[in-house]
């Protein structure tokens, strides 16, 4: 298959001794569960036609997508019709509920977060002489475009769910002020309309683009606000686009702003997160091991290249005329196996982060490992605890598979680097392997051992030949 090298590289578990020594040492606690694992980062913002129909299922299904975050955005909705209820508003309504009716639907059933300051046509480039909801204290325009779009939204019966403005503290989507007594005039009618037309629907927010550890006079000012007016929403929504916002320590920080707020827990949803110059497998395979961590509901893919070309977030790429993978769909691919329940692992070493998980039904423990510096050279992973799960050996040995995502576009499959039997007669085995690019992921696979001593995790031949039919 064209693109697909299979590079056998058995004795890798000999490694010298200097070599070892000089390696990023990860380990994985087989014994030491921590909770379902749920595919957090598997979202996207757009990255899909405005009918929802490409990309195709054959990219879409792997990954186990759970979230995605759209609103039209080509059309120039309310602004554009004048601030009315018109064709450009419409045609955005008609993309959401093309797109949510295959996205929140078998076999996907992600959440769908409207964005619904991209239909009233503020998406970074409206006009300048935009007039922006509650201007000069009325509200009414604003309350008929949230009674009007939510209301035919709520009429499609599909699930929804309502982000009211997108990254209010950066001007070019809203420059009235963040925080401000018209922003806050805006936040709270939008609410409670949304409240009285869809009272079963989730609202999400603020969607700041600053974490509380960048801004954190803002996150206070904006929780004591709406605490007070009873406009808390039901999900905490942030962006997650610095360089780099580590998704472990923003969540705790957002958890410890909503305690000090008085707030009880809410569900976090990173939704948007990894900037433009960090689109690389191994940043990707960083940001999914540490959202496995973090204890956020959701997250979905920052789009650079926005909004309805059908690549998903950039993760695929045009190549001889149709649509390929990259190492970044790879990334998510490889994750998207990382089903069952999570297992406690080192988490970040100095820049690399591993995140792992045992599935019984699936008979396979996998780890996903991913840098966000560019590291290149030697590494690996140790799993301890193997004498707690007797369903993943067979005769005292394990299969170990290892796949080497480099960061290439297209990419047609990971570089199989190691594929072999191991013994597991000591509790425990470490798997060495080399980042021989600095933008390398990678995910190993621990399955029962099999008599012939190598092969593919299940369903990797039907894969490759769906993508590369």
């Amino acid at each position: 298959m064209a693109g697909i090298v299979l590079a056998l590289v058995l004795p890798l578990l000999a490694t010298d001794t200097s070599q070892a020594a000089s390696a990023t040492s990860l380990s994985v606690n087989l014994a030491s569960t921590r909770g379902p694992s749920t595919g957090v980062g598997e979202g996207f913002l757009y990255g899909f036609s405005e009918d929802g129909s490409r990309p195709a299922d054959q990219f879409i299904q792997p990954l186990g997508i759970n979230a995605f975050r759209g609103g039209g955005w080509f059309s120039g909705g309310w602004i554009r019709d004048g601030y009315q209820y018109g064709s450009a508003t419409r045609a955005d309504l008609d993309s959401i509920i093309a797109q949510a009716k295959r996205l929140t639907r078998p076999p996907y059933h992600a959440q769908y977060q409207v964005l619904v300051s991209d239909i009233y046509g503020a998406n970074g480039g409206q006009p300048s002489n935009t007039r922006y909801p509650c201007d000069n204290g009325d509200c009414s325009n604003w309350v008929g475009f949230i009674d009007s779009t939510v209301g035919a939204l709520q009429a499609s019966g599909l699930p929804f769910s309502y982000d009211i403005w997108n990254e209010p503290d950066i001007s070019a989507f809203w420059t009235r002020g963040v925080n401000s007594a018209q922003y806050f005039q805006m936040w709270d009618t939008a609410y409670r309309e949304i409240r009285r037309i869809a009272p079963g629907a989730q609202i999400v927010g603020p969607s700041f683009a600053f974490t509380p550890e960048r801004n954190r006079g803002e996150w206070r000012t904006w929780l004591a606000h709406v605490k007070a007016a009873g406009t808390v929403p039901d999900m905490i929504a942030n962006h997650n686009e610095g360089d780099v916002d580590d998704p472990v320590t923003v969540a705790r920080a957002l958890n410890g702003a909503l305690t000090a707020a008085g707030i009880g827990p809410l569900p976090l949803s990173s939704n948007e997160y990894q900037p433009a110059d960090r689109q690389t497998a191994g940043v990707t395979a960083w940001y999914l091991a540490r959202f496995a961590q973090s204890g956020y509901t959701n997250a979905m893919r920052g789009n650079w290249v926005c909004c309805v070309t059908p690549n998903l977030t950039g993760v695929l790429t045009q190549s001889g005329g149709s649509w390929q993978p990259t190492g970044n769909w790879w990334a998510l691919r490889d994750y998207a196996d990382m089903t069952g329940t999570l297992v406690d692992t080192s988490g970040q070493v100095g820049s690399m982060a591993i995140s792992a998980s045992v599935d019984s039904t699936a008979k396979r423990a996998v780890a996903v490992i991913g840098d966000s510096n560019g590291y290149s050279g030697a590494a690996s992973v140790t799993f301890n605890g193997l004498a707690s799960l007797p369903w993943l050996t067979n005769d005292g040995r394990v299969h170990v598979t290892v796949h080497r995502i480099p960061d290439q576009a297209p990419l047609g499959a990971p570089y199989i680097v190691y594929d072999q039997n191991v013994s597991a007669s000591g509790g425990s085995i470490t798997v060495p392997f080399t980042f021989q690019g600095s933008h390398d992921a990678f995910a190993v696979y621990l399955t029962p051992a099999s008599s012939s001593g190598g092969g593919f995790p299940d369903g990797y031949h039907q894969l490759q030949n769906l993508i590369l039919r």
